[in-house]
């Protein structure tokens, strides 16, 4: 589900790589790799080669080293007040008309 990013800030979601993908029915975030990237590609998401991010991201870890987590850091779990993201949902689900 997309929100705008004025929502989000508004309601309090910060933005980045904190906020988690969820699934309907699944109270828990889900890793990245297992989101439907569809909509993103037909908004023309381009993606580079593997090798090259791999190589690139290696690059990284040599010569930053590989930085630990922030000890600030919530666990998954506790990204969101299930009812705070129900909230949202709510606002940017399209209305139904009868």
């Amino acid at each position: 589900m997309w929100a705008p990013a004025e929502l989000l800030e508004r309601e309090g979601f910060p933005l980045g790589m904190e906020f988690g993908l969820r699934y309907p029915g699944n109270p828990c975030p889900t890793g990245i790799h297992d989101a439907d990237v569809s909509a993103a590609l037909a908004a023309g998401l381009i993606l580079r080669p593997l090798r090259e991010t791999l190589a690139d991201t290696w690059a990284w870890l040599r010569r930053e080293g590989d930085p630990a987590p922030r000890s600030d850091t919530p666990s998954p779990a506790q990204w969101f007040d299930p009812a705070q993201e129900q909230h949202v949902l709510e606002l940017v689900r399209p209305r139904r008309t009868s």
